[in-house]
């Protein structure tokens, strides 16, 4: 007997031939084989880094350089293909100044990101007494980092066209570089 319709009597479901007598549901048959094999995937740039690789480097210290190295954060880097996010976050100021301008900014292995450097600037004026610190903070992407040991440094110095003024790093509070491997964007 082949059943084709189904109805619901009084909250039960129950199978019925065309003609109303009940079907019994035969028993389950063996599994079938397996379906064919799906196509590959493409390799991406997400596949060549096993797992995350990234570094914290931080410091509970002031560091009153008005030019050179604030801090250096030395990291392994795996891959010549991927790019470095960097990050810093702390205390910037400047002081004793009136339309002044300090420029900090990332380096890796002595050498700024090319095309686009990783920087900031703090500019005042009015502010000659002032002595504001203030938490900033500075991130980027770079590109061209062959693969191996960076020595990524925080570097501090003068914006261009502008003299040499008080600056400070670090102040009452943890500072920190943040370092990670990333796969290289399609620009």
């Amino acid at each position: 007997m082949i059943c084709v319709l189904s109805f619901i009597l009084i909250g039960t479901l129950r199978s019925v031939d065309a003609w109303g007598a009940s079907c019994a549901q035969g028993p389950v048959g063996p599994p079938g084989p397996p379906g064919p094999k799906g196509p590959s995937g493409t390799s991406g740039p997400g596949e060549l880094l096993e797992y995350n690789n990234w570094k914290q480097c931080a410091w509970y210290s002031a560091n009153g350089n008005d030019y050179d190295t604030i801090y250096t954060c030395t990291f392994n880097k795996r891959d010549s293909s991927s790019a470095l996010w960097v990050y810093y976050g702390g205390n910037l100021r400047l002081y004793g100044c009136n339309g002044c301008c300090k420029r900090w900014y990332f380096t890796f292995n002595d050498n700024e990101c090319s095309p686009t450097p990783i920087d900031g600037v703090v500019y005042q004026t009015n502010t000659y007494y002032m002595n504001l610190h203030r938490h900033r903070s500075i991130q980027g992407y770079c590109h061209n980092v062959a693969a191996g040991s960076v020595n990524v440094k925080f570097m501090v110095g003068d914006c261009s066209g502008y003299g040499n003024y008080d600056a400070y790093t670090g102040w009452n509070s943890a500072s920190r570089i943040i370092i990670k491997e990333v796969p290289a964007s399609n620009y």
